[in-house]
C-alpha cells in the first residue's frame, strides 16, 4: 500500500461494519483540525445529490490521478449499496482519467465474492478479507488498518492500543474491566433497564458512539443501544433522561484533555452529578486524550463488552439473521 501513502483524496466506499471503524478513528482524530492534508470521503450509499457532488469535485478539485485512492470494502462482496456506490464512484473517476483509473483502486473483499470478481475483471489490485471475522468486529482487521494507514494515521498504536485492552480483559480477577461494565449494564436490564445511551461530550467522537451503536444492536438484539451529544442534548433530551422512565444506562465518554479549559468540562461534571441524584444508572469512561493508541483501547473494551453481555444473555454474538434476510431481498 506505499504507492498510495501520498494519496490526497481517499474514496472510500462502504457500509456498516465495512467503513465504520475506520471513519470513527478519521473524524475523532481530524473533526475539528484545520491542517489536514488528505480528505477521505466515506461513500455509504448511492445517493444522486452526493454523487452529484462527487463528481463537481472530481471535475474542479483534482488534477492528478496520483492524489486518488478508492478503496472499496465488503466482506461478502455482494451488499448491493457497496456495489452500487462503487460503479458510480468508479465511472466518475474513470470519466476524468480514463483506463488508469484502475491503478488508483483498491477493493478488499473475500475471495471469488462478487465484488472480488468485479476487481477481477478490470485488472483492479485486490487485498483478501481473510478469517472469519467481519462486519461490526473487523475494527482491527486488514479493511480498517489499511484504511488508517493510507489516510496517514498511525494503524500500529491504534492496533497496539487494542492488544493492551484485550489483554487487560483477560484478567480473571474482579479487576476486569470489560466482565465489570457488562455486568452492570446486565444487572440493569434484569430490572427492565433496557436502553444503552453513549453519553459523548466530545463532539468528535460521534462516529465512536455510531460504531458502538452498530455493535451493540447487531450482536445482541435486546439492548437498544443510543447516541447522545453534550451538551447539545441536554437542550433537547434531559428532560426525558432525568424525568422519563429510569430504563436507560448510561455510558459517559469523556476525553481529560478538555477537563479544566472549557465549559463543555463543567457540564460534563453536573451531568454527572443530575445522574447520581436520580439515581439513574451509569457509567463514566474518560480517555486521558484522544488518540489512535486510546481509541484503540475503547473499541477493544467494548468489543470484549459485548460478548460478555451476550455470554450473559445467552445469545450468538455473531449472528444477524435479519440483516441477512434484509440483503437477500435486496439482490
Amino acid at each position: 500500500m506505499e504507492k498510495y501513502q501520498n494519496s490526497k483524496f481517499i474514496f472510500v466506499v462502504g457500509i456498516g461494519g465495512s467503513d465504520l471503524a475506520s471513519k470513527a478513528v478519521w473524524n475523532a482524530l481530524t473533526l475539528h483540525k484545520k491542517d489536514v492534508e488528505k480528505k477521505i470521503f466515506f461513500l455509504e450509499s448511492p445517493d444522486v445529490n452526493e454523487y452529484d457532488k462527487l463528481k463537481n469535485l472530481v471535475q474542479t478539485e483534482i488534477a492528478n490521478l496520483e492524489d486518488v485512492i478508492l478503496i472499496a470494502v465488503s466482506k461478502s462482496g455482494k451488499t448491493m449499496e457497496t456495489l452500487e456506490s462503487f460503479r458510480k464512484t468508479f465511472d466518475i473517476l474513470s470519466e476524468k482519467f480514463g483506463a488508469s483509473t484502475n491503478e488508483r483502486v483498491v477493493v478488499i473483499s473475500s475471495k471469488n465474492s462478487q465484488l472480488w470478481n468485479l476487481a477481477e475483471e478490470k485488472g483492479i489490485e485486490k487485498l483478501p478479507w481473510e478469517g472469519e471475522t467481519g462486519g461490526r468486529f473487523s475494527a482491527f482487521t486488514t479493511p480498517h488498518i489499511t484504511i488508517l494507514s493510507i489516510a496517514g494515521l498511525d494503524a500500529n498504536a491504534f492496533v497496539e492500543g487494542g492488544k493492551e485492552m484485550a489483554k487487560e480483559c483477560e484478567d480473571e480477577t474482579v479487576n476486569n474491566k470489560s466482565l465489570i461494565l457488562a455486568k452492570n449494564i446486565f444487572d440493569n436490564y434484569k430490572k427492565g433497564v433496557e436502553i444503552l445511551d453513549f453519553f459523548i461530550f466530545n463532539s468528535e467522537l460521534e462516529d465512536l458512539g455510531k460504531w458502538c451503536r452498530q455493535l451493540i444492536a447487531e450482536s445482541l438484539s435486546t439492548l437498544t443501544p443510543t447516541v447522545s451529544i453534550g451538551p447539545t442534548d441536554l437542550h433537547s433530551m434531559l428532560e426525558l433522561y432525568l424525568g422519563g422512565p429510569k430504563n436507560r444506562f448510561t455510558i459517559f465518554l469523556m476525553s481529560l484533555k478538555e477537563i479544566g479549559n472549557s465549559i463543555n468540562e463543567s457540564t460534563y461534571e453536573k451531568t454527572v452529578r443530575a445522574y447520581e441524584e436520580a439515581t439513574l444508572p451509569f457509567e463514566k469512561y474518560e480517555m486521558p486524550e484522544i488518540n489512535e493508541r486510546e481509541l484503540g483501547k475503547f473499541m477493544a473494551l467494548m468489543i470484549e463488552v459485548t460478548l460478555s453481555l451476550a455470554e450473559m444473555l445467552q445469545i450468538n454474538p455473531y449472528d444477524q439473521p435479519r440483516v441477512e434476510e434484509y440483503k437477500e431481498k435486496l439482490i
